[in-house]
């Protein structure tokens, strides 16, 4: 049931209070274990939700979230070196409606993996939050 003292505008942009971020990185990670630790404790402290691959070539990430813990994650990021000059996807949109679109999203949990792309294009799992 809505709540009487909240404007439907009010309401809407509480729903909104929501975002997606999406990058990715070419580079050389020197420590996948630190990177993965770190991608481990950032995202659970930000309750951040959805999926990181690491690799020795770089990262790929698509997280959902609240935007202001998505904004912090984006500048946790950007004070490593590494990442100087990633483009930063962020976008902001409404909380999933229920389980099913969360599911069908990718936003019901975190998986974090270090991958390794093996001869003819296949990633081989060399550890993983999972």
């Amino acid at each position: 049931m809505a709540d009487p003292d909240i404007s439907p505008q009010m309401a809407n942009e509480e729903q909104k209070d929501y975002g997606v971020l999406l990058y990715y990185k070419y580079t050389v990670i020197p420590d996948l274990q630190e990177l993965f630790d770190f991608y481990h404790s950032n995202c659970t402290s930000l309750s951040l939700l959805g999926r990181v691959r690491l690799s020795s070539h770089g990262v790929n990430v698509t997280v959902g979230g609240r935007l202001r813990a998505l904004e912090e994650h984006i500048e946790a990021v950007k004070s490593n070196t590494l990442f100087q000059g990633t483009d930063f996807k962020l976008a902001s949109c409404f909380e999933p409606l229920d389980n099913q679109v969360a599911r069908e999203c990718g936003f019901t949990s975190l998986s974090i993996r270090i991958v390794k792309r093996e001869r003819g294009g296949t990633l081989k799992l060399l550890c993983s939050t999972d």
